[in-house]
């Protein structure tokens, strides 16, 4: 059994050290866990009009260059489409961790497969750190959490580098069929880079990795430092967010205690949970609410 299918065996337990804090059988999150087929469906098309919306707007930014000015509107528009395609991308991804998406064990590998090529790395590689991360979160081994212990400068400087670190821990201690499919998705990439800019020399292309790059560099400062920072030995060790602005732009991906507590319940009914958990009267002890 590997690492994300072992994992789905745990997802109805909250992290034990939490009980004290939150009851967790007084809070109605078990109907919160399963999709309705439109739901898997709406959930797994999140990144293609971003996708499509991109490539558009890289045409015209190169089609433009083309005349000897740069047309930064264009530019600017497409790095944006490329945030959303990577942190929607993402959240595909990380549902897939927890196989809640409504699909099968196999389906949320070749999820997971595709969204890999899409931002130019290895879901699985992620999978692996993450999966680690929630069973010893902010513990000796937490590869993704490390990151959150360092202070804002020194995070800062160690966020570029933290991609490639996730991708060498897990190809050396994943088991060998999650090894397999990381080489896998990381050949397939490299193969498409090749094909894109070598043989077909697509300049939309080449400003599409170049800003997905920029976007795989710097995730670690939203998506680990944020959540987690100053969060060692707390009763959930993750932060959460309560600004509906926030929450709106951020793709719901900042319900990140109520995700902890219940890693079960897709990233589509967090709301929902942390406004049953908000009715119990219970406020994350050591945890601060953004906005």
């Amino acid at each position: 059994m590997n690492n994300l299918d072992s994992h789905r065996h745990s997802h109805a337990h909250a992290h034990a050290h939490a009980h004290a804090l939150l009851d967790t059988q007084s809070v109605r999150w078990k109907d919160l866990v399963k999709y309705q087929r439109f739901e898997t469906a709406r959930e797994l098309c999140l990144p293609l009009p971003w996708l499509l919306l991109a490539v558009v707007c890289g045409q015209q930014a190169t089609a433009v260059g083309a005349t000897g000015s740069v047309q930064w509107g264009w530019i600017v528009a497409m790095g944006i489409a490329v945030i959303y395609v990577f942190m929607l991308g993402l959240r595909v991804a990380h549902n897939a961790f927890h196989g809640t998406l409504g699909l099968t064990p196999s389906g949320d590998h070749w999820v997971m497969g595709v969204i890999s090529v899409m931002m130019l790395g290895s879901s699985h590689a992620i999978n692996y750190t993450h999966m680690y991360h929630h069973k010893h979160c902010m513990q000796k081994g937490d590869v993704e959490g490390e990151l959150a212990t360092l202070p804002f400068g020194r995070a800062l400087l160690k966020s570029p580098i933290y991609p490639v670190y996730i991708h060498i821990v897990a190809l050396r201690d994943a088991p060998k069929l999650q090894k397999r499919w990381i080489l896998a998705e990381l050949a397939v990439s490299a193969l498409l880079q090749c094909m894109m800019l070598v043989w077909f020399e697509s300049p939309v292309y080449g400003l599409y990795s170049l800003m997905m790059l920029v976007a795989n560099l710097s995730a670690p400062m939203v998506g680990i430092w944020a959540v987690h920072r100053q969060c060692e030995g707390s009763a959930v060790n993750a932060r959460s967010c309560r600004s509906r602005v926030v929450n709106f732009l951020t793709c719901g991906m900042f319900y990140h205690a109520e995700h902890h507590l219940f890693p079960a319940v897709p990233t589509r009914h967090l709301a929902e949970l942390a406004m049953r958990i908000d009715a119990t009267g219970v406020r994350f002890l050591g945890v601060t609410e953004f906005g």
